[in-house]
């Protein structure tokens, strides 16, 4: 008698691991009527967008290949720029610094690079990785402030483990870029694909349909209420029905898993609630002219504008475009109880168009032709210093009970899509044997 699955989370996680499941009875429960989790997209006035500006790209070909076929792809080259006082210096900023406009700042970032008294320090933080890494200059002007921004979070009360991969620059890449002759830099992102039509959501839709001719059952609109281990079996109630599995797959969010698994000591409930991340608003703006150019992702690190990045849809493509205007998406972090947490949302959407005045990416507020804003709660996972030790702690407590746990959210690894679905096909290796 075949082993019955069940799959907890409808996002990339579980529709990836439940392709991979070959010949299992698998049943995947999603609360929501969508599938997708943060892979899911929206649609107003026919502009399909994403939660953030997703990208397909990889190092692994085996997920890179499955990414770009089984939906329609194209594929762009990167247009990345870092907007700093009044400026766009393209990515990655250390690699274009002769594009910064003042002299002194040019000389700052490769003097301090060049004579740098933290490069034999320790990087025991994120910070403190900055600073040895790339010197004072880099850190100041850019890196410091535009990570404060996004993670809403002091760099140096944050672990290594996002940043530790990132290479140091050579010395003559440096200081060619500070001289204005620019290298490439981050090549293995410099081409990426994205879906022809539909948005992110098309390589959702195409999983469904793939799992669909596997007879894997996908249940919508059901949240999971309860969770318990019975012998050797696990139940699991939802609002309409109630399962019967032999092995269960968390692709839950950790902090909305544990709500609902029966018995959880209450050391491990507080484990969970101290393990910290971010949210997030995305702000469409749909305008009938705009000043930003060809660009895709625009970084802004200035903390007196609301958003930490814009980026322009229309470079995704023809289906991405609306006639006679250009789209763009304004992302906004925050965390519970914060001032943008509780903004007014025509308020924070207010905001976005004022800063893109502001910054010279729109003439002005009459430019606006719609808006449109989702909230997203689980959106970054902040790795504060007891990221690693709390996570640890957690997924060790549920591997001793037989809970594998697979997602961004449900191992709280801030991972992309491509990754989530490596990790889907190995944890699906492990299962199958």
């Amino acid at each position: 008698m075949k082993k019955k699955f069940g799959i907890l989370g409808g996002g990339i996680a579980g529709l990836s691991l439940a392709y991979f499941l070959k010949d299992k009875s698998a049943v995947i429960i999603e609360k929501n009527d969508a599938l997708g989790g943060l892979c899911r997209s929206y649609n107003i006035n026919g502009l399909a967008y994403d939660i953030g500006p997703h990208i397909m790209f990889s190092k692994n070909k085996a997920v890179l290949d499955l990414m770009t076929t089984i939906t329609p792809t194209q594929q762009l080259e990167r247009s990345n720029q870092i907007f700093l006082k009044g400026s766009y210096i393209k990515y990655p900023f250390e690699n274009f610094l002769g594009m910064l406009k003042a002299k002194a700042d040019i000389q700052y970032c490769l003097e301090k690079f060049l004579d740098n008294p933290y490069q034999n320090q320790p990087a025991t933080n994120m910070l403190a990785f900055f600073l040895k890494t790339f010197g004072e200059g880099i850190t100041e002007l850019y890196l410091r402030p535009y990570n404060e921004k996004i993670w809403k979070f002091d760099p140096a009360l944050m672990d290594t483990q996002m940043v530790e991969r990132i290479p140091q620059p050579p010395k003559e890449d440096i200081i060619n870029a500070a001289a204005g002759k620019y290298s490439e830099g981050y090549t293995h992102q410099l081409y990426f694909s994205y879906p022809i039509a539909g948005g992110y959501q098309s390589m959702v839709d195409a999983f469904s349909q793939k799992l669909s001719a596997q007879a894997v059952t996908i249940a919508r609109g059901e949240p999971i209420t309860k969770i318990e281990s019975a012998a050797k079996n696990w139940l699991v109630t939802t609002g309409k029905n109630r399962y019967q599995f032999d092995q269960i797959i968390n692709c839950l969010p950790i902090h909305e898993f544990i709500k609902v698994l029966a018995g959880v000591p209450d050391i491990i409930q507080q484990t969970v609630a101290a393990m910290k991340y971010n949210s997030i608003y995305i702000v469409i703006i749909n305008v009938k002219k705009d000043l930003v150019g060809n660009h895709f992702a625009v970084m802004v690190p200035q903390p007196d504008v609301i958003f930490h990045r814009i980026s322009k849809l229309d470079f995704l493509g023809s289906n991405y475009h609306l006639a006679d205007s250009a789209s763009f998406m304004a992302e906004v972090t925050f965390r519970s109880g914060d001032q943008y947490d509780q903004m007014p949302e025509a308020q924070l959407v207010s905001r976005c168009i004022d800063d893109m005045v502001k910054l010279g990416f729109i003439e002005s507020k009459e430019m606006v032709n719609f808006t449109d804003c989702r909230r997203e709660k689980y959106a970054y996972v902040i790795y504060d210093l007891s990221h690693r030790t709390n996570t640890d702690k957690v997924l060790s407590y549920l591997r001793e009970q037989g809970i594998e746990s697979n997602g961004r959210f449900a191992e709280f690894e801030y991972e992309n899509s491509d990754k989530v679905i490596e990790k889907s096909m190995v944890l699906a290796q492990k299962i199958n044997q």
